[in-house]
């Protein structure tokens, strides 16, 4: 299978970007850093409305880079202002409770959306690298044991930067297909069971769903990917 980094070249990125999150995570900021696999469907639909059948999930890389808003207000921090805002969460704590488990990840990702099929006996795949933007906004609960989940939703734009479809022994160029090569708008769901393990460092594992809203329909047919990630990562606290 054809993949447009090798994994040589994913070792020196993971690499290079590990090393940029532990120099940050001095600082007063919070980065997380995730690396798994993504499992992706193609839903395509003929110009009559009919699914094939014939695609198969496949597997690919999914990673991703992100900086991460711990809360939306800093209890420990309103208590001592006296603006507008301070005051209405002081005589309002729910709110203030709840906006304080409030919390958001902006970040980039690299996926590898692929997919394999065969119609007629006739074997082919499909593999993709995209490249985007990310934002999660999540809501944070405590668990024992220095543990939490956050529960979240997702969006994100992701560009193709390499693909290839695999048939009949030979290679067609992806990005110069519109269903693939245009700006792909994602949204879903997603969850991340953490771990505290030390004062600065925090472990967790997390699962997404997405799947695209602009099918870019070339006639009256339709392409959408709905991508299932599984991960593990590391967050920096600060």
């Amino acid at each position: 299978m054809h993949l447009s980094f090798n994994k040589s070249s994913n070792r020196n990125v993971a690499g290079l970007l590990f090393l940029f999150l532990i120099s940050y995570g001095t600082l007063a900021q919070q980065f997380k850093l995730n690396q798994g696999i993504a499992l992706t469907q193609f839903n395509y639909q003929n110009d009559q409305g009919q699914p094939f059948q014939g695609l198969n999930r496949g597997s690919g890389l999914a990673f991703q880079l992100s900086y991460h808003k711990a809360n939306l207000v800093d209890s420990s921090k309103y208590k001592l202002e006296q603006s507008p805002f301070a005051i209405y969460l002081g005589q309002n704590p729910k709110i203030a409770r709840l906006l304080s488990r409030i919390n958001y990840d902006l970040g980039i990702q690299f996926n590898q959306l692929n997919a394999v099929g065969d119609i007629q006996n006739t074997a082919f795949s499909y593999q993709t690298d995209y490249l985007g933007l990310q934002g999660k906004l999540g809501l944070r609960i405590q668990l024992p044991f220095a543990c939490s989940i956050n529960l979240q939703g997702i969006a994100s734009v992701n560009k193709i930067v390499h693909g290839n479809q695999l048939l009949l022994n030979r290679y067609v160029d992806l990005t110069e297909d519109p269903q693939f090569s245009q700006v792909k708008i994602m949204a879903g769901y997603g969850a991340e069971i953490e771990r505290q393990f030390a004062a600065k460092l925090a472990g967790f594992l997390a699962y997404q769903q997405s799947q695209t809203l602009n099918s870019n329909p070339v006639g009256l047919s339709t392409l959408n990917f709905s991508p299932s990630i599984f991960s593990i990562g590391i967050r920096f606290l600060n």
